[in-house]
């Protein structure tokens, strides 16, 4: 007859190894959705910044693996702003930022281009918000929006054409 304490024991380790063993298994499954998300977001930032400065026309937009409402028109506001924005881009007072956005590099010129970057800087956040929410990253997962506007910011900066200025995450002008 085994020893009543010995019973317990074993009883305990199995329990103690089907918790580590399930806690393996969800941790898991959260770590493959993070990558499944990421590229997504990933993919969607390349595709998206191609569109725009490709002038893509609506049928494309339409194609992109998240497309749908405020998505679909805020990439369809920017794609008809980008003709605005690319001489300032090209004359280096603004610049695209690391972190997804418009900066203005020439301070001089902020009256002629305030409007227009406050256009795009608020659709800018729109798509990243609207982004996230596709990828299942919502309101409740606030941490995830930093990783799409950086996404993003290296997508605009990547695919923007030489001589274009970006601004670096210590805040530092570079021209690509």
């Amino acid at each position: 007859m085994p020893d009543p304490s010995s019973v317990s024991v074993d009883k305990i380790r199995r329990r103690l190894l089907g918790m580590g063993i399930a806690a393996l298994l969800l941790s898991a499954c959260g770590t493959t959705s993070l990558y499944v998300a990421s590229g997504g977001t990933a993919t969607e930032a390349k595709q998206v910044v191609a569109l725009i400065y490709a002038q893509a026309p609506d049928a494309q937009i339409q194609k992109l693996p998240y497309s749908g409402g405020d998505l679909t028109r805020a990439i369809k506001r920017m794609r008809d702003r980008y003709p605005q924005l690319k001489p300032w881009l090209d004359q280096g007072v603004i610049g695209n930022t690391a972190n997804g956005f418009i900066a203005l590099r020439d301070p001089a010129r902020r009256d002629q281009v305030h409007d227009l970057m406050s256009k795009e800087n608020c659709d800018r956040s729109l798509l990243y918000r609207e982004a996230s929410d596709a990828v299942g990253y919502d309101d409740e997962h606030p941490d995830w929006l930093p990783y799409v506007y950086f996404t993003f910011g290296t997508e605009w900066i990547g695919q923007g054409p030489a001589g274009w200025w970006w601004l670096d995450e210590r805040r530092k002008w570079q021209q690509k």
